[in-house]
């Protein structure tokens, strides 16, 4: 196989590749579960200069939904929750305080107060879930038609590139190309159905929590109902 048609599938295979990565980008920040990917445009004011996230905070996962962001210095706090709601003021922000250990000059330990904000991600409600997966849904379309313009672009060229070619270079270009497609469509279909499972398990969290607070708050209502009788059982009792 000449080289000019090797280079021709090796720039298809990277166009694709870049699509499925820019792709999966995308529907990261279509935040459900807490992605450190979602905090990189994050950007905070710290003396008059814009930092990233990472250098003025450490960030650590609690949990699959909650990130806890420290800041480098407790004076920050403030620019740093800025920062994360111009980017994505869905998240829920709420500054927390811990006793940590701090080493003094001497050498001794000295027990000080240290803040720091847990980030939680927002549930996945009934409108949230038509919108997640209206958005993932939309890039999904977006990648796929980009990788077939590359596909036709490519194989335009393949066609022009094996003119003249004997046979058996065109059938194993063909099995190339089905490979190539099978490979990066599949990447893209499994991107995509794992956001959509990742949603529905999300969606799924936020009807128990409903549930079960309706549940609590029949039981508290029956109680309540229950003290009333009572006390007005009691009251006739006493007349």
């Amino acid at each position: 196989m000449r080289r000019v048609i090797i280079r021709e599938f090796d720039q298809l295979s990277e166009a694709l590749s870049n699509f499925n990565a820019m792709f999966a980008f995308r529907i990261m920040n279509l935040c459900v579960k807490a992605e450190e990917v979602a905090l990189l445009p994050v950007k905070v004011m710290v003396e008059g200069e814009m930092q990233d996230l990472e250098q003025c905070s450490s960030v650590h996962k609690k949990d699959d939904y909650t990130f806890v962001i420290i800041p480098k210095f407790d004076e920050d706090i403030t620019q740093i929750g800025f920062g994360i709601a111009h980017v994505h003021p869905e998240f829920k922000q709420s500054v927390k305080s811990t006793m940590v250990d701090v080493t003094q000059p001497d050498g001794s330990k000295k027990k000080v107060e240290a803040h720091y904000i847990e980030v939680t991600m927002p549930d996945v409600d009934d409108d949230r879930y038509d919108v997640l997966k209206d958005g993932v849904k939309l890039c999904y379309e977006d990648c796929k038609m980009r990788m077939e313009v590359a596909n036709a672009k490519a194989d335009a060229k393949f066609a022009e590139l094996c003119v003249g070619e004997e046979d058996e270079i065109i059938e194993a270009i063909k099995r190339e190309r089905a490979n190539l497609n099978d490979q990066w469509n599949g990447q893209r279909d499994k991107l995509y159905n794992e956001k959509l499972q990742e949603i529905e398990d999300a969606h799924n969290k936020w009807l128990e929590k409903k549930t079960e607070y309706r549940h609590q708050t029949d039981e508290e209502a029956a109680a309540h109902s229950q003290n009333v009788v009572s006390s007005m059982r009691m009251n006739a009792d006493d007349d």
